[in-house]
């Protein structure tokens, strides 16, 4: 029987998206999943099994704000200066500062901006993040 303890906090979850921390998340604060396998196999008319790597890497990231944080007027801007300009590529890394999780792309772009609801209490705004190569390393806590 193991006498292991572990803590988690969420503040020690930083998300740095073109170089600004993000803050002010809701409770399910942000995901981070690569599109396709690692490896993928199929199966000849007798049964032979052949596995092939896959080199699809894109990813999407999922980042749930509060309507009441300042980071949403920021992922506003990059989201608005990529649809006028083209230029709206930013680097994004995820990582949990007293463990070793990380996730890393280094060419990102806001793939849908928030929609906007209100009701009585607040309400999140979702933000939508592509990569053409999303890297993530699961390693638990420190």
């Amino acid at each position: 029987m193991s006498n292991t303890l572990e803590t988690f906090d969420p503040k020690n979850i930083e998300l740095i998206i073109g170089g600004n921390l993000i803050s002010g998340f809701a409770d399910d604060m942000v995901t981070a999943d690569r599109d396709a396998n690692i490896f993928d196999d199929e199966a000849g008319a007798q049964g032979d099994v052949v596995r092939f790597a896959n080199n699809d890497k894109r990813g999407l990231i999922t980042v749930k704000l509060l309507q009441t944080s300042k980071s949403n007027l920021f992922l506003s801007g990059l989201a608005k200066a990529d649809e006028f300009t083209g230029l709206g590529i930013f680097p994004v890394i995820l990582k949990d500062t007293r463990g070793n999780d990380l996730v890393v792309a280094a060419q990102a772009w806001i793939q849908k901006i928030a929609s906007i609801s209100y009701k009585r209490g607040v309400e999140t705004r979702e933000w939508e993040i592509r990569t053409n190569n999303i890297q993530i390393v699961v390693g638990g806590a420190a």
